[in-house]
């Protein structure tokens, strides 16, 4: 064999050795703070990407639940969202039905629309 293709076939044996014993992502995810941390960036600095993990996070019962509450407990975002829903009629309709299905909620939505209704009235 010449040097050049001696060469090239020991890289290729080395990458089918590498590759064999390559861990999956996952795994090296769970291992290593410093691959997760990549991974996560890489995600979060791509809109696709971003977007596309959102949707796998939202599909699950229960990481939806984590994933809302992550975002209510830090005060900016929870800002956010929530001025996002007050500017999207569907998701007004979302929380006044929430509202109005409990008990409390419905105290405290009658009590605001009340409060709302003698504001308009002394504004004529």
């Amino acid at each position: 064999m010449r040097r050049s293709h001696t060469g090239a076939a020991l890289l290729v044996v080395a990458m089918i050795a590498l590759a064999g014993c390559a861990q999956d992502v996952v795994t090296q995810m769970k291992k290593s703070a410093t691959v997760r941390s990549q991974v996560m960036t890489a995600i979060a600095s791509d809109p696709v990407y971003a977007s596309d993990i959102t949707q796998q996070m939202v599909a699950n019962d229960s990481v939806r639940t984590r994933v809302v509450d992550t975002m209510l407990l830090d005060p900016r975002v929870a800002q956010y969202v929530l001025a996002r829903i007050g500017t999207n009629p569907d998701a007004v309709d979302y929380v006044l039905q929430a509202a109005f299905a409990d008990s409390i909620g419905r105290a405290h939505l009658v009590a605001r629309m009340e409060t709302i209704r003698k504001a308009l009235a002394q504004a004529r």
